[in-house]
């Protein structure tokens, strides 16, 4: 009786840990933020913008620089943290299967206990 207590807690606690890994995946996607992708990207196309006012350019020169190098840095960096909340997800899916199948097991041990 005392062993199906126990399994019975620890079922209910990995099912606490299942329900704790789904709402980190959900929360995954809303972890960048909008701010975050777009300063760092308009940062680094103020710096390289100033070394490109020293060199003497035209106005329009300057713009499509500042454009260009905006651009590339919003699809580097967007790129970058789809990656990891790509990896991010990996790992917690493989967390979360761990678990399911060791709720499984321990069912499976009830079942046969009773």
């Amino acid at each position: 009786m005392d062993e199906k207590k126990k399994l019975l807690e620890d079922i209910s606690e990995d099912r606490k840990k299942l329900f704790r890994i789904n709402e980190e995946i959900e929360g995954l996607d809303k972890a960048v933020s909008f701010w975050k992708i777009f300063l760092i990207p308009l940062l680094i196309s103020f710096i390289i913008l100033l070394p490109a006012r020293q060199m003497g350019l035209s106005d329009g020169r300057e713009i499509g620089i500042f454009i260009i190098t905006f651009a590339l840095a919003l699809i580097l960096l967007t790129r970058r943290s789809r990656k990891i909340i790509s990896q991010e997800k990996e790992i917690l899916i493989e967390k979360r299967k761990e678990i399911q199948h060791e709720i499984f097991e321990k069912t499976k041990r009830l079942r046969e206990d009773e």
